[in-house]
Order: C-alpha cells, then structure tokens, then sequence
C-alpha cells in the first residue's frame, strides 16, 4: 500500500497497521470511496485492475449519491465524514487531511467574475449541506460551517458561516482535523 492511500486510510482508522486499514476499507464508506479512487488514480483504463476499480468506483458513487469524478484533484487524508450527496467538479483542488461532510457542493461557477473552480487549501473542514463555488482560493486551517455559501476568498485560520458567508472568527479548523499524518 503507497503512502498517500496510507495516509487517507489513517484518517478512518484508530491503529496505523495495514490489518486496521483493510477493517476501515470493509467499514466506512469514506475509507473505502478513497482506496478505490487512489486505485483508479494509479491505474490506466486500459490495464484489468484499472477497469475493475473503475467499475467499482462508479457502483460506490451510484450506491451513495457522490458525484466526484476520479479524475479531480485530491489530496492526501481527505476525510469523508458522512458519505451522501456530494458534488465535487473536476477541476476542483482540495489540499491534504481536509474534512467534507455530506450534502457539499464544490462547484465551478460558469460565468462571471468568479468563473472557474475553487482551490481549498491544507486541513480545512466543510460542514454539511455547504456550498463552496467560484474561481476563489480558501486558505489553509479554515473552518466552513454548515448551510454555508462560499463565494468569495477565505483568508487562512478563519471560520465561515451563513448564506451568504461571513467570516465570523480567526480561530479556523484547528482542533477539528483529526488524526493528521504527515
């Protein structure tokens, strides 16, 4: 097992050994969708494993209501705290050991100032049923609370809540982004 599919495995798991990452695998929804997609990362279509672990990958993403194509960029330790209706864009990047929730919308906006694909950085958490969309950058330790719409760039260590978003502390994710390997 490489080190990234350790490091998002650890995230669902109490104990760093490969028999408690496989327990996590049969377990948590969340732990399995990441192994599966690391493998359709490492694995062409053409190659039988790659198209297995897609086929696999695309019964998960039916089964759960998830729409996160295996060709967006994520990072190492993503944490899928409630596995349902997630909506992620392709173009989307999500830094390392960041926290979503379910309901999460992260979205390209199509026209407008803002038009692109947001980039989340380092350890932040989405809470549930929030909306983070636009060509904006959320910077690392942020904390977005649930209902949330984010449009607009997040400064580093700052916590987002209401529709539309407000940024309402500095205290960010810290304490909230649990077991982080590095």
């Amino acid at each position: 097992m490489d080190r990234i599919t350790k490091t998002d495995l650890n995230r669902y798991s109490n104990v760093s050994e490969i028999r408690a990452y496989w327990n996590a695998i049969l377990i948590h929804p969340g732990a399995r969708f990441m192994f599966i997609y690391r493998k359709c990362r490492k694995y062409k279509k053409t190659h039988p494993l790659g198209l297995i672990f897609r086929i696999w990958y695309k019964l998960l993403t039916s089964r759960f209501n998830v729409e996160i194509p295996h060709s967006s960029n994520l990072g190492k330790g993503l944490y899928i705290g409630h596995f349902m209706n997630i909506v992620i864009n392709q173009n989307v990047v999500i830094g390392e050991n960041c926290n979503i929730m379910q309901g999460v919308t992260i979205g390209h906006e199509s026209r407008g100032k803002r038009k692109g694909s947001p980039i989340i950085s380092n350890r932040v958490l989405i809470g549930p049923n929030s909306v983070v969309v636009g060509n904006i950058k959320i910077g690392n330790d942020v904390l977005i609370g649930p209902l949330t719409l984010v449009n607009f760039d997040v400064p580093a260590y700052s916590v987002v809540i209401g529709n539309p978003g407000k940024i309402v502390s500095s205290k960010g994710s810290i304490g909230y982004i649990k077991k982080i390997l590095i």
